[in-house]
């Protein structure tokens, strides 16, 4: 299963530390601009011409309601009226949702306000904003993305004053060839937003770098540099053979991190999305974090590319701890989590009450580049045999989930679900019926009919669960996932009715049961078994009593909001 599709509890704790007391925010200001300002109103009819005109535009799409709006749209203004003075080619504009829903579904905006970068009339390439929201601040951010996406350097002076001026790693590229400068400016086309880019051919400039960064060798070869700020002793070169883009990326998406880092709002989404292990250490303030600093720095270099290390700070974000397996109540800890093979593995907290030794990270870091530690498997406790027999859903959990699923005898149709889910709450009954037609809790059955707490239980799967409830089907004999090991599922997208998910075991299971015959087989039992009525002697009709009326069957209670999204 990849990150995103367990992350939504991770991103949840992460992002938790802002509490909005009012969904729908502030409510200062107009949202709509300044009719007299430069912002420029855009309808369905003057939206494309508009951007195919103007080669830099910052669009928001809002609406007059929305209290963030509101609290913008005064800023707004005055950054368009700004700019419109010192750089006019750069245009800021609007685009009311509540009027132009067609074009806002087309465009996918999901919230307000939504600011996208626009450049060249490309709006499908459109790079979300997430600039300052006060006036100077959004004209200060646009005016840097009006700028070419590589600098250049005229001289010595101009190199340093670029270079001193940064705050975060920055990508230098010295004596390209042209193919490796097209390549360079691509990459940096797409990574602007993130990173500084510079190019220098000049021999002074190199000759300057090449005194400044201690650590390399520069001459008349190409070569890319990471440089994070005034670490000039520990300069990153990339080494690969061919120069690719792909190559590119992956070096600088690697090199920017540093050795040590922390997790916070501005760097998880870094960490998240890298393919590398995570290594954590969790600490309750600066000291304990500056306790493991020389350590962590020195594991990060001997691991650089195989895995990222980095500090939480348990006051903010210790509720992540939960995600990923451990106990957030004894700090400080240590934990490793392999996001694109889902596994978890930590530290034991109830041996090392006060935290682990500075040895037995080191040991724990080695032990798992050798394959030697087992994850910890978040799972629900295992049902007992009156569990099994009372209920003919099967029940599944982390711990049997696999044995289950890869019993290639049967059809196994399991479904992946949450306990606050509207709708699973509303398929309950109907997933219990459809089991009992196959005695799916016999040892007899040829149709497994499963579930399972997705929430609660952590399990490998060759799919990403997007949605609950999720009903996904193994076919017997199925073919294999490579990497899982686990049958290729085919997920049901139709109604979730009876007869429709017996219709589907039957249509795409590799048994081909019938469970219409099986259903009615068994209504022919229930009916079989019935007494026959006696016959009665007619009695003399008397005055019929008004019938009494049926006792409506209790609805199952789903939340509206349920009804509407099947959601994570």
């Amino acid at each position: 299963m990849k990150f995103w599709t367990f992350s939504s509890s991770v991103l949840a704790t992460l992002l938790a530390v802002v509490s909005l007391t009012n969904a729908s925010g502030p409510s200062d200001g107009d949202a709509v601009a300044d009719p007299n300002s430069a912002v420029v109103k855009l309808t369905s009819e003057t939206y494309k011409t508009f951007l195919d005109e103007n080669p830099l535009v910052l669009a928001e799409f809002f609406a007059p309601w929305c209290g963030y709006c509101k609290q913008l749209g005064p800023e707004y203004s005055k950054a368009a009226d700004s700019l419109n003075e010192t750089h006019p080619k750069i245009k800021l504009a609007q685009v009311d949702c509540t009027t132009e829903e067609e074009l806002c579904m087309k465009l996918g905006i999901r919230g307000y306000p939504t600011l996208k970068i626009i450049r060249d009339g490309a709006d499908t390439e459109a790079a979300d904003y997430d600039g300052p929201r006060d006036s100077n601040g959004i004209a200060d951010y646009m005016i840097k993305q009006s700028l070419p996406a590589v600098q250049q350097p005229q001289n010595v002076d101009e190199l340093n004053e670029i270079i001193d001026a940064q705050t975060k790693p920055y990508v230098i590229q010295i004596n390209p060839t042209a193919d490796g400068n097209k390549t360079f400016n691509s990459v940096a086309a797409q990574k602007r937003k993130d990173y500084v880019f510079i190019s220098v051919q000049d021999p002074a400039l190199v000759k300057d770098l090449s005194s400044k960064f201690t650590n390399v060798k520069l001459g008349k070869k190409p070569a890319y540099l990471v440089v994070h700020p005034k670490e000039y002793t520990d300069v990153r070169q990339f080494s690969e053979k061919e120069l690719t883009s792909a190559a590119l990326s992956a070096f600088i998406s690697t090199e920017v991190m540093p050795y040590f880092g922390d997790i916070n709002r501005d760097t998880y989404m870094g960490y998240i999305s890298s393919p590398l292990p995570i290594a954590y250490y969790f600490y309750k303030d600066p000291e304990q974090r500056e306790a493991v600093s020389e350590l962590f720095n020195k594991l990060g270099k001997k691991y650089r590319g195989k895995m990222n290390f980095v500090g939480l700070d348990a006051n903010l974000f210790g509720k992540h701890a939960e995600t990923i397996n451990m106990d957030p109540e004894i700090v400080p800890l240590f934990a490793i989590q392999h996001i694109e093979a889902n596994k978890k593995y930590g530290i034991s907290q109830t041996e090392n009450p006060e935290g682990p030794s500075q040895n037995a990270i080191e040991k724990f870091v080695t032990d798992f580049f050798a394959g030697k530690l087992k994850p910890i498997v978040k799972s629900e406790d295992l049902p007992t045999e009156e569990e099994k027999a009372e209920s003919p859903v099967v029940k599944l959990v982390g711990h049997n989930h696999r044995e289950v699923v890869e019993d290639v005898t049967k059809d196994v149709f399991v479904e992946y679900y949450a306990p606050w889910c509207g709708h699973c709450k509303k398929l309950a009954p109907t997933w219990e019926e459809l089991a009992s037609i196959y005695g799916s809790n016999k040892s007899d059955a040829e149709v497994i009919i499963a579930n399972i707490d997705h929430t609660n239980n952590d399990i490998d799967i060759p799919f990403e669960i997007e949605g609950y409830p999720t009903l996904v089907l193994y076919p017997a004999n199925g073919e294999l996932d490579e990497k899982t090991g686990i049958r290729k599922p085919i997920i049901f997208s139709g109604a979730r009715e009876l007869d429709d998910l017996i219709a589907f075991v039957k249509e795409s299971g590799s048994l081909h049961v019938d469970g219409q015959a099986l259903k009615e087989a068994q209504e022919g039992i229930v009916e079989d078994d019935a007494e026959p009525e006696a016959e009665v002697e007619a009695e003399p009709e008397a005055e019929a009593e008004p019938e009494a009326e049926e006792e409506a069957e209790p609805e199952v209670e789903v939340d509206a909001e349920d009804l509407e999204h099947d959601e994570l």
